[in-house]
């Protein structure tokens, strides 16, 4: 019996040597992977690792990644929380890709492996359908339902997170860190977003304090972090910061937009220099409108902007807002549709019955109730709810719907929207307003 505790001790201490019985755990993905930007010949895939590790990633066209090629990605150190993405270039357009992840070398994806098909070459006529959502809730399980509804029964080729994805409230790295896993947690986000391009852009609770501006505190930090967290084709401009890029996909065009980094406060003075866009931002939207060449332009930001919206919206940007509407008349661009979130309901407009817009949300949050506004021609305040476009460019003009989901029910709207309805040349019949019209300016 003496000989029990010596016994004791002795595996103690040798258990407490380096490199005996205990081993560290080799690294693994915590969230991820997420397919980001996919063009005609380059994607990007974004993952989070447990620790520090080399990422990488197989990438081929058969499902058994028989074909693969390696291809080398970045360094997932503790400075950017083990975050990251690894792009592969050099592919093929409208292609099916199989894909698996490693870490330090070592797979960390199980087959059947995930895949993603890459967009066509711009210019080339065809359907794209995609989802666009906002206010996703402060856990994990007020948007757990919405996005397994997505996973599992709505087909769609692109999602677009419009801002509010957390409710972080802070500019500090650390909390915003925290509250993107825990956005990323629900099964059918991960699901949907391993094989779907998912790109992202910031509203007021994702980038710092509630109707946060340019004038809020850290945030360059909000920027960097932002940054680790999606796998975007670019960031801004070399000589403007920010989250605003525009994409491609055959005959669309998307234009991401920043609504917060340099917007003035909502209720400062309107004196020719008050912005939501910076004028480097709006110069680039215009310039990147006037180039475009593609028969639809979905321009997206986390603001509405409707005629008859509340503070923290392009109300607030009167001036601004209108030189923008003058400029797409002026030069003729067709084909311009907004989208936008913030509001915790569902609604269409058709501003100044010339540019339709649709508010897309909650997804996760609680629902808002809004009566009905004098542009609105549709309007859900009950529910998660997310929407669709589908847009066919084959024809002579192009033709679209707007879907509208709620998790649970599936879809509860559709409506088809006319060449002209989209450029103004028709009316879209409006819902009986429940508020006198603010007059436009």
């Amino acid at each position: 019996m003496k000989v029990v505790p010596y016994v004791c001790t002795l595996v103690l201490a040798t258990l407490s040597l380096p490199g005996t019985f205990a081993r560290a755990e080799p690294p693994h993905v915590s969230f991820g992977p997420m397919v980001g930007h996919v063009g005609p010949n380059e994607a990007r895939v974004w993952a989070k690792s447990s620790g520090p590790a080399e990422l990488s990633m197989r990438v081929g066209e058969a499902a058994d990644l028989a074909d693969a090629r390696l291809v080398a990605g970045p360094s997932l150190a503790d400075e950017s929380g083990c975050m990251g993405a690894v792009v592969a270039d050099g592919l093929k357009p409208s292609t099916r890709y199989h894909y698996a992840l490693l870490l330090n070398d070592q797979p960390v994806t199980a087959p059947p492996y995930p895949s993603f098909v890459t967009a066509p070459q711009p210019g080339t006529s065809g359907r794209t359908r995609f989802a666009f959502v906002s206010c996703l809730g402060r856990g994990s399980a007020a948007s757990a339902a919405a996005w397994g509804d997505m996973a599992e029964r709505t087909p769609i080729d692109l999602l677009l997170m419009l801002g509010d994805n957390h409710y972080g409230d802070s500019t500090d790295p650390k909390v915003q860190r925290a509250y993107y896993a825990e956005q990323r947690r629900p099964a059918g986000f991960r699901d949907l977003t391993s094989r779907t391009p998912t790109y992202g852009i910031w509203d007021d609770h994702d980038y710092g304090p509630n109707n946060s501006d340019r004038t809020a505190k850290g945030k360059e930090d909000s920027l960097r972090t932002f940054k680790e967290h999606w796998a975007n084709p670019s960031y801004g401009l070399p000589d403007d910061a920010g989250i605003y890029f525009k994409f491609s996909r055959g005959e669309v065009d998307f234009f991401m937009l920043d609504v917060r980094y340099h917007r003035s406060p909502n209720r400062s003075r309107d004196d020719g220099t008050k912005t939501m866009l910076g004028p480097k931002q709006l110069a680039w939207l215009k310039r990147e409108l006037l180039a475009s060449k593609a028969k639809v332009k979905f321009v997206a930001g986390g603001s509405e902007f409707q005629t008859n919206g509340h503070e923290d919206s392009w109300t607030s940007f009167a001036r601004e807002r209108r030189e923008l509407w003058d400029f797409i008349r002026d030069n003729g661009i067709e084909g311009v549709i907004l989208l936008s979130g913030d509001r915790h309901f569902t609604a269409g407009y058709q501003i100044e019955n010339r540019l339709i817009e649709v508010t897309s949300g909650p997804l996760g949050s609680q629902a808002a109730r809004s009566p009905n506004l004098p542009e609105m021609f549709c309007n859900f305040p009950e529910g998660k709810m997310y929407c669709v476009f589908d847009v066919n460019t084959e024809g002579p003009e192009p033709t679209m719907s707007l879907e509208v989901y709620r998790a649970g029910a599936g879809q509860i709207y559709r409506r088809e929207l006319t060449w002209d309805e989209v450029n103004g040349r028709a009316e879209i019949p409006k819902l009986p307003p429940s508020v006198k019209p603010r007059v436009a300016q």
